[in-house]
């Protein structure tokens, strides 16, 4: 019976699961510019992929209310770079340092002009970097890949929980037996951007970011990052 539940899980992942190679940083090719658009306050901001953050990867400085800020180093490139070390597919720039992730935008509209996001970056007064409640949108373009996912160590991009947060803010988790449950989980979620499956527990964790929690890289080897399909 056993045997069966696990045949009925691996022919439920599709094929293309199955072409996992290590990589690291995501490759960013380069970045587009989309448009300006109006932004939230705290509470209500239209990119919110950090939120709950504190760290992710060498960035350090200032990550609150879903944002980080550095007053003197922020630039276009940076953001994105930031951006990448979570697979996010867009970026934003807003009133010269504050950089913004997320996989989704236009949740408050489009701004009534482009110059509305005329304000130079701090770390490089030649770029605009959005305006008061104005981001500037860009989308990070990725090196294509093949498959659904790819294999990364659980040690490359890890981020911690910003103070009062809950550790498991960052990920889920569900009971898996074997490795390819874990991916078919995260496959099914669209909240899921990476997954780790601990052997010693037989548990899966599904994480809302793709990079790793600093817990997750104690317990896994590897994480699994799903690749955009379209």
């Amino acid at each position: 019976m056993q045997r069966s539940v696990h045949l009925t899980v691996l022919l439920s992942v599709p094929l293309a699961l199955l072409f996992l190679v290590a990589m690291s940083q995501p490759s960013v090719l380069h970045h587009g510019y989309i448009g300006c658009f109006v932004d939230g306050d705290n509470s209500n901001r239209d990119l919110k992929g950090l939120t709950g953050l504190k760290t992710i990867g060498p960035f350090t400085d200032k990550i609150e209310f879903a944002y980080f800020f550095n007053g003197y180093t922020v630039t276009i490139e940076s953001c994105s770079s930031l951006c990448a070390l979570g697979r996010f597919r867009y970026f934003s720039m807003q009133a010269q340092g504050f950089c913004f992730c997320g996989n989704s935008y236009g949740l408050h509209g489009a701004a009534s002009s482009d110059s509305e996001c005329n304000e130079d970056c701090t770390g490089n007064s030649s770029q605009k970097c959005g305006g008061q409640s104005r981001n500037s949108i860009y989308e990070n373009i990725y090196a294509p890949e093949t498959g659904l996912f790819k294999r990364v160590a659980s040690t490359k991009s890890m981020l911690t929980t910003a103070p009062g947060q809950p550790e498991n803010s960052t990920y889920w988790s569900q009971e898996a037996t074997v490795a390819f449950e874990c991916l078919a989980a995260c496959h099914r979620s669209p909240d899921c951007l990476a997954c780790a499956f601990v052997q010693s527990s037989r548990m899966c964790r599904l994480l809302r970011f793709a990079a790793v929690p600093s817990e997750v890289a104690s317990e896994a080897q590897w994480v699994w990052v799903k690749l955009y399909t379209e």
